[in-house]
């Protein structure tokens, strides 16, 4: 799994990231940048298609997962995020997902994931996960567009009441923009955070 790290031995937080569809581990550095200016990143990039079609898992077919190949990437995630969390310690750790990646991160909540203060899933969708766990000190952001032409926001929003009970705490947010992260979506978030 391919990842980009930048370390700042002045901060004790880190974000990890996971781009979208045809994104890079390079794609969300601007956007964590303006929200998180001196953390840590950690940036994954998807091992799934190259170019336009790169992703952390296989394309849905017919609006579904290939559940082998999405098991399959999301435990790759998992061992190698054990692997690191003993090498690196960090007192808060984020992640931020947009559309692919934040579905990863949904996928990866599968898996018993430790060490995750706080999760941004930006204009995810709603594709059954099997989320058991519960992660009682994990703060959850969920946010979509209501012009939103990949997900439906009501299904997003439905998501996110369906995590509240799994969460230490779950917020909602629908922009007035579509699918794109833009200067709004910063402007609400750094409010939030």
């Amino acid at each position: 799994m391919e990842y980009f790290l930048q370390e700042n031995p002045n901060s004790d937080t880190l974000i990890v990231l996971f781009h979208g569809t045809g994104g890079n581990q390079y794609q969300l550095l601007p956007f964590s940048g303006a929200l998180f200016p001196e953390a840590n990143v950690l940036s994954m990039q998807g091992s799934v298609g190259e170019g336009k079609e790169r992703r952390f898992f296989a394309p849905l077919n017919h609006n579904e997962l290939d559940r082998d190949d999405f098991n399959k990437q999301t435990e790759s995630f998992v061992e190698f995020w054990n692997s690191f969390t003993k090498a690196y310690t960090f007192k808060n750790v984020i992640f931020l997902g947009y559309s692919n990646g934040a579905n990863f991160i949904l996928g990866i909540l599968e898996h018993s994931i430790v060490n995750v203060d706080r999760i941004l899933l930006l204009h995810p969708s709603d594709l059954a996960y099997n989320i058991n766990k519960s992660y009682q000190d994990t703060s959850l952001i969920i946010t979509t567009g209501s012009n939103d032409y990949l997900t439906v926001p009501g299904k997003v929003k439905a998501l996110s009441k369906a995590l509240q009970p799994k969460f230490k705490d779950v917020q909602f947010e629908l922009l007035d923009g579509g699918h794109e992260l833009d200067e709004p979506e910063i402007t609400l978030l750094k409010t939030i955070l």
